[in-house]
């Protein structure tokens, strides 16, 4: 259901964002205290265990340069886990830690027992009571052979290894606390070694904002007085076949290891990883001017990557960074003060203002999943023995990514909605799907992979992916309401799914991903609470959300009935147990890479399936339809069998006329840096995330073009036009605009995109010359921040500055009083319109159960 605040939070966002200029997140420094070392170039460590594990060998893919992200974690010469179906013994423990010790942490530095509040073992594999907590005295046949003393005891008798933050502050006592808990913990307390001795998992390296215990990350100063991001430590507990006292695990209650891992005696065996982070909050000069932009979630990754380079070298500007929907970029860009802004459509033609559009990013749109294997119950053993492995393909079609955003399969809406009960309950058992992943076969998901995390706010990127699903006849069809085992493009041997009656015949394209079907589940012991789609299938906030959660086995739904709360309300859910995950999400390629997603291959125009790579991104990219000031748009139709059909190139956009001489300036030099070394691909601060792919050298060319414009035309207003002969000046032709400095002319940024390199290998195009008597872009060598050659004389200064019109002193007064209104009003409507959906089926259920109960002619 489509909130009906939507439009009054945009409404007020876009004026908010109009008048007023985007500030930076500022972080203090912290204590001196050293890091585990200083984050330099990216790159894997691998260590060797010691003793009974001697032959393990853990590799972690990349240690350095580290933030909110997910790393491969694997390993060799381990022994197989005892049980395919449960943790007896032989598997790894996993979790992070903070330590400023050279020798690393202790274990009361550690974040590890969140998960236990799930209970022992992951899912439906068991394992031993204790292994995932943090208690550490198990009985009096039980005793740990370190003969270490216990920790004091709580009142019911149980000593828990204390749990000590980075700050010390106050903490309670237990397996969770304050700090962390199941919700929140990146925790892997059993990751399994397969029959040939080796595994993997995917980790989550949280830093002091998803782990304030922890602190990682948290910006402090190193010996030479440099800023550096607080270091931490991966810590690997390996457990064999003894227990702490010498015993076999065969002896435990149930054949299974029943100890923590942070007991002395398996404590011992860890192995460390030092693990460097990038430097949070504020690491640039203070008292440097700052430059806000704003935009497309698309730029995101690129932009703060590139931020700390800018603000370090060249010009040493500070550029901010806000991310907002794109209509809401199109409004600040023709406000009169557009600062710079990302977007990936151009903003309608203004006759009073000419904006100049800069191709900063090729990337795409992806569906990305974290999907282990789960076997059916008459599935084949070899396929049983895979139960946990990580899946690495999926393949959509239009139809199938149709059906997941439309709530037609039963697990994306609700197995007791009427408008899905003849639909398969989810992807795995749609046999369309299975006809192109014949490997899934023999899985089964029960209850999940029914739809997927999609973000709530408009955006340009939705309405490209709904052109997509639209320009294919078999989805179109699809979404006219004709099954998909009948019609010009259905196959008998599929199930019959049809479109949610509730989306039949949606209008496309749209830039938002609705949630129609008004279906609420109902409860005897509680009536007025049913369960609505937006608590069973809720908008994550924006891709990375979205991203994040998947990553985390977390479908963000809130279906657990908590009774004790006031008021009474559904609470969230704990993510998927390990070994047991199956989430898929729409985001962009760099953030599913950020977070180890793996990204679905679609169906293209051109029949084949493709998945994201820089090769088909690239390819895309040159498929692109040319448009009106150099801003190219996607042809979802194109019939290259190698180009990606979501790619996305991302324009930084700005109105030179608006901007002062200084703001031209820096802005010219963040085009020249994204333009020249922001396209190195990396993982250390300037360069090029992965999940993008290099700009196509006429594109570069274009950006350099464009950053030499707005230098040079930056704050030079358009002379008025005279006039004709004999008519009144009100009839002068507006919105016609003369080149008045040198380099404006012969360059309007207009030329085609997509003519570098394919996915064939072709060549790329040769960059265009600058315009006569334009400051040549800077070499791409150039330090970070360089801008282009210096304004032409007499750029907008002084009389010519007053001239273009100077903001009175009391309109300045009133837009404080207007972003007052704005913060007042933002609030309340950001706060009522995600809890509108949720509640409104539900008072109207109310209303019409008391009407029906009211005697004739009551209540009119």
């Amino acid at each position: 259901m489509r909130s009906p605040l939507r439009p009054l939070r945009l409404l007020l966002g876009s004026l908010c964002l109009a008048l007023l200029p985007v500030a930076a997140t500022l972080g203090s420094l912290g204590p001196g205290a050293q890091p585990a070392y200083a984050a330099d170039a990216g790159s894997p460590a691998t260590v060797s265990g010691t003793g009974d594990f001697a032959d393990l060998k853990v590799t972690v893919s990349q240690t350095r340069n580290l933030v909110d992200q997910v790393v491969r974690i694997s390993w060799t010469g381990g022994a197989p886990t005892v049980s395919d179906t449960a943790y007896a013994a032989n598997y790894l423990q996993i979790m992070q830690c903070w330590g400023d010790a050279a020798t690393g942490p202790t274990t009361d530095q550690c974040q590890f027992g969140g998960s236990s509040a799930l209970g022992a073992g992951a899912g439906n594999q068991a394992a031993g009571a204790y292994t995932n907590s943090r208690q550490l005295n198990y009985g009096a046949n039980l005793q740990d052979s370190e003969h270490q003393p216990l920790p004091p005891a709580t009142p019911s008798g149980i000593s828990y290894a204390p749990f000590r933050t980075v700050n010390a502050d106050p903490v309670s006592p237990g397996n969770w606390n304050e700090f962390f808990d199941v919700n929140s913990t990146n925790e892997v307390p059993y990751a399994r070694t397969n029959a040939r001795g080796t595994g993997e998992v995917y980790f989550e390296t949280q830093t002091a904002v998803e782990a304030p215990g922890l602190g990682c990350g948290s910006a402090v100063r190193d010996a030479q007085g440099r800023t550096t991001g607080r270091g931490c430590w991966l810590v690997v507990v390996p457990r064999g076949t003894a227990e702490i006292d010498g015993s076999p695990y065969t002896g435990q209650s149930g054949g299974q290891l029943q100890s923590s891992p942070l007991s002395p005696a398996n404590w011992k065996h860890r192995l460390l990883v030092p693990l460097g982070f990038e430097p949070l909050g504020s690491y640039c000069p203070i008292g440097a001017e700052e430059r806000g932009t704003l935009g497309s979630e698309m730029a995101a990754e690129a932009v703060t990557r590139w931020q700390p380079a800018l603000c370090q070298t060249g010009a040493k500007a500070i550029y901010g960074y806000a991310q907002v929907p794109d209509d809401t970029a199109r409004v600040k860009l023709l406000s009169g003060a557009p600062g710079l802004v990302f977007l990936g459509r151009a903003a309608a033609p203004d006759p009073a203002r000419k904006p100049v559009y800069a191709p900063v990013s090729l990337s795409g749109i992806t569906i990305g999943f974290f999907i282990e294997s789960q076997a059916g119950f008459r599935a084949p053993d070899e396929v049983k023995a895979r139960n946990g492995a990580r899946l690495g393909s999926l393949r959509l079609t239009p139809r199938l990514v149709a059906k997941l955003l439309t709530e037609s399969y039963r697990d994306g809406n609700s197995r007791f909605a009427d408008s899905t009960a003849k639909n398969p309950e989810n992807l795995g058992r749609d046999p369309e799907f299975r006809h192109y992943n014949p490997d899934y076969a023999d899985l089964d998901f029960g209850g999940k992979l029914g739809d997927a995390l999609v973000p709530q706010p408009l955006a340009d990127t939705t309405r490209q992916l709904w052109d997509w699903v639209a320009q294919d006849p078999a989805a179109r069809e699809f979404l006219s309401g004709v099954p998909d085992n009948t019609g010009a493009h259905g196959d008998p041997s599929y199930a019959g799914t049809a479109v949610n009656p509730n989306y039949k015949d949606l209008a496309l394209p749209t830039s938002t991903f609705p949630k129609s079907d008004p279906y609420c589940q109902p409860f005897d012991d509680r009536p007025n609470f049913p369960l609505c789609i937006q608590d069973k299938h809720p908008y994550a906030t924006d891709m990375h959300a979205a991203a994040r959660a998947a990553s985390r086995g977390d479908t963000l739904a809130r279906t657990s009935w908590d009774a004790t709360a006031t008021p009474p309300a559904y609470k969230k859910d704990p993510p998927q147990p390990a070994g047991m995950r199956a989430v898929l999400a729409v985001t962009d390629t760099a953030t599913a890479d950020r977070y180890g997603l793996v990204r679905a291959e679609l169906l293209n125009a051109g029949g084949r399936f493709v998945a994201p790579e820089p090769a088909a991104l690239l390819a895309a990219a040159k498929a692109r339809k040319p448009g009106a000031d150099g801003v190219s748009t996607p042809d979802p139709g194109a019939k290259d069998p190698a180009a990606y059909p979501l790619a996305v190139v991302t324009y930084a956009a700005t109105v030179p006329a608006d901007l002062t001489v200084a703001e031209g300036k820096d802005y010219a030099g963040l085009l020249s840096y994204a333009a020249g070394q922001g396209q190195t691909p990396g993982v250390s601060a300037g360069t090029l995330p992965n999940g993008y792919a290099p700009l196509p050298d006429e594109l570069r060319a274009q950006t350099q073009r464009i950053a030499v414009r707005v230098q040079n035309e930056a704050g030079k207003k358009p002379a008025p036009t005279e006039p004709a002969s004999g008519t009144s000046a009100g009839s002068a032709t507006s919105g016609g605009t003369s080149a008045t400095t040198a380099g404006s002319q012969g360059d309007s940024g207009s030329a085609p995109a997509g003519t570098g390199t394919s996915a064939s290998g072709g060549s790329e195009a040769t960059p265009a010359p600058a315009a006569a008597g334009a400051a040549s872009p800077p070499a791409a060598s150039a330090p970070p921040g360089t801008p282009p050659a210096a304004a032409a004389a007499g750029g907008g200064t002084g009389a010519a500055a007053e001239a273009a019109g100077v903001t009175p002193r009391w309109v300045v007064g009133a837009i404080r009083h207007v972003l007052l209104i704005c913060l007042i009003l933002g609030a309340l409507a950001a706060f009522a319109g995600p809890l509108l959906p949720r509640w409104l089926p539900r008072l109207l259920a109310l209303r019409g159960r008391r009407a029906a109960a009211s005697p004739p002619g009551e209540g009119r």
